[in-house]
């Protein structure tokens, strides 16, 4: 299968003690995640040539996960500015794998 592209914010369900993703809704699809395959940080900067302060950095956390239909995604967890304001915390998923 290609790789799909999505870039879209996505609702996810967290497991209440890891707060790992357990499963996510696309378009309206839910699906369940049977194994989260890896996990990894992004606090890097954009490409452009400007200076970076620390503020600037992007708060990500990836997951690539297998779900119960076999099919791979990566996800991740935009943390946004503040940990404490749930609107500046959002899900996306880039791409099916």
């Amino acid at each position: 299968m290609p790789e799909r592209f999505f870039g879209k914010q996505i609702t996810v369900q967290r497991h209440e003690k890891t707060r790992t993703p357990v499963s996510f809704e696309i378009d309206g699809q839910e699906h369940v995640i049977e194994h989260v395959m890896t996990a990894w940080h992004d606090y890097g900067f954009s490409d452009d040539d400007r200076k970076h302060t620390w503020i600037q950095r992007r708060h990500r956390n990836y997951y690539r996960v297998r779900t119960t239909e076999g099919e791979t995604f990566e996800i991740y967890y935009d943390r946004g500015v503040s940990l404490n304001n749930p609107k500046h915390m959002r899900w996306y998923v880039t791409q099916q794998l």
